[in-house]
């Protein structure tokens, strides 16, 4: 068993015995074979299917709910140079004071690399972020 799952794990998923045996114990132990419903076991498909259905019908259907009305509460607004301001694209003083404000030991990505890295290579890694953060801001993707 043990040569098996090694020759499984090396070559991968191949069209063989062992893998089509694993594939069946896996589908069989994430399938619902029948539920207690009102204490009478069912295995009928259609039964359990729809018992399923209504369950989360019911758990999820919001009742008839009236929700609060906002009218005649005066909410603050922008002005336009407030509006033109967080419009604006971000000054790379901003976004250099954004990184100097982090811990650095916070937030390593995946590959890594922290707020130390980034501020101890800033005048080598500072063109590439401004241009990801102008980029993001132009297109609104990253």
């Amino acid at each position: 068993r043990q040569k098996s799952r090694t020759r499984w794990l090396k070559e991968g998923d191949c069209n063989t015995r062992f893998f089509h045996v694993r594939v069946n114990a896996n589908r069989n132990r994430n399938s619902i074979k029948g539920l207690l419903i009102e204490g009478v076991w069912t295995d009928e498909p259609n039964k359990v299917k729809e018992e399923i259905r209504t369950f989360f019908s019911n758990r999820f259907h919001e009742a008839d709910f009236q929700r609060p009305r906002i009218d005649g509460i005066s909410f603050k607004s922008l002005d336009h140079q407030q509006n033109s301001m967080l419009v604006a694209p971000f000054q790379e003083s901003e976004i250099q004071n954004a990184v100097w404000d982090c811990g650095n030991d916070k937030s390593p990505g995946p590959d890594g690399i922290n707020f130390r890295f980034i501020k101890q290579f800033w005048d080598t890694l500072k063109h590439d972020i401004f241009r990801y953060i102008h980029e993001f801001h132009a297109n609104g993707a990253i």
